[in-house]
């Protein structure tokens, strides 16, 4: 403010000093210039404030094609469905492609999971409301059946319109090996992150940009009894 004031006093002392026939000229010319100068600040502030909020979601049509399914251990033989019968199809069919190492997808309804070995007697079966979590689409953290059943989508790291995505109830990496697919039955976590739903029942799909936190698209389905 106070070099304006003295810019100013010294635009006053200008004009007095100049011939009556310029004073008139040199004072609209500065005048021009002035809002040359507050409209160019203006523009500048709008749109160094525009580019930060200029993010644009992506967009992307995704059908749920068919979900079969059953959990294992319940009623009769003969209807035991395993982990690796767990299966969901998914379909990109119009939109943006989807970087895999940015999408996740939550699944949730009524099924079962497991604690420990079961093999060697040291773990159990757990049931109740069950919640799945893929942290993203990409091959890491899976096992190889993953891969091979979606090579398609896998290959450019994305997903892409008219390719399927097949999620299945074994895609957890076993062992050691860090796991991009969680699983919580009830409240409890501490599964080996394999997963079946029950047939009968609705499971809920979201197919969520972590980028941006926006859910872009959200299903539901009956699970069918696996053949």
């Amino acid at each position: 403010m106070k070099a304006w004031g003295s810019l100013r006093h010294k635009f006053r002392y200008f004009l007095k000093s100049a011939p009556e026939g310029l004073s008139p000229v040199i004072g609209s010319l500065l005048l021009l210039l002035i809002v040359f100068v507050l409209v160019g600040a203006v523009a500048s502030s709008i749109n160094l404030s525009e580019g930060g909020t200029n993010f644009q979601p992506p967009f992307a049509k995704i059908t749920l094609e068919s979900c079969e399914g059953g959990i294992y251990g319940v009623g009769p033989v003969s209807k035991w469905v395993t982990f690796k019968e767990n299966q969901i199809v998914l379909i990109h069919e119009g939109g943006d492609s989807l970087p895999l190492d940015s999408i996740s997808i939550r699944i949730s309804g009524y099924g079962n999971s497991f604690k420990g070995n079961i093999s060697n007697g040291t773990g159990k079966r757990i049931e109740g409301d069950v919640e799945v979590l893929y942290l993203d689409l990409g091959q890491k953290g899976k096992n190889k059946d993953y891969k091979a059943r979606n090579c398609a989508v896998l290959e450019d790291g994305s997903w892409d319109v008219g390719e399927k995505l097949i999620l299945c109830g074994r895609d957890s990496a076993s062992g050691n090996i860090y796991s991009s697919v969680m699983v919580s039955v009830g409240g409890v976590d501490e599964t080996k992150n394999n997963y079946g739903f029950k047939a009968g029942t609705e499971i809920t799909l979201m197919v969520i940009d972590r980028k941006g936190r926006n859910v872009l698209a959200e299903r539901t389905a009956i699970v069918k009894l696996a053949d």
